[in-house]
């Protein structure tokens, strides 16, 4: 099996899931940016990793999503909300809704240290806004993210997506 790894990473976070997801789909797949992938069309699995902006994919990779046509793809990504949360769900969901036209075999997110500025930019949110109460939590969780074992539960979900495409 082919296999193309495609990620953008803001502050590294996604980058080193990526690089887990590589390893997992084994030896001969592909690991780039947008900017410098091969065509997709050789490949057999295209794995699509990027950060969360506004509870979507980066734009980045919201362009490269809709030149997607007829493959099997599997998401990863990372945000700095909890992975339960409301948050992550709809981000998941706006990333399929990205997909038309493809087959969606899978897909793994975690937490990633959020990013330096947007940290700023929420501690001088008025005490009393829905962000500046909601995040500080998520915070002192995501600053540790990805750890080991997130980026081991990548690997172990795109050996199992591996293994099922296969199959």
């Amino acid at each position: 099996m082919k296999s193309l790894v495609v990620c953008s990473s803001k502050t590294g976070n996604t980058r080193r899931v990526a690089e887990a997801v590589a390893r997992a789909l084994g030896e001969g797949t592909v690991l780039a940016t947008p900017a410098d992938a091969p065509d997709y069309r050789e490949f057999d699995l295209v794995a699509v990793g990027f950060w969360i902006e506004k509870g979507r994919p980066n734009q980045e990779i919201r362009k490269y999503l809709r030149r997607l046509k007829g493959k099997k793809v599997a998401l990863f990504f990372t945000l700095g909300a909890d992975p339960a949360s409301e948050h992550a769900r709809r981000s998941l969901a706006n990333a399929c809704g990205a997909l038309e036209g493809n087959e969606i075999v899978g897909h793994f997110f975690c937490q990633g240290k959020p990013d330096p500025a947007l940290l700023k930019w929420l501690r001088e949110l008025p005490a009393d806004s829905l962000q500046s109460q909601e995040y500080p939590f998520c915070w002192t969780q995501a600053i540790e993210h990805p750890d080991a074992a997130d980026l081991e539960r990548a690997g172990e979900t795109f050996r199992r997506i591996a293994s099922e495409f296969k199959n």
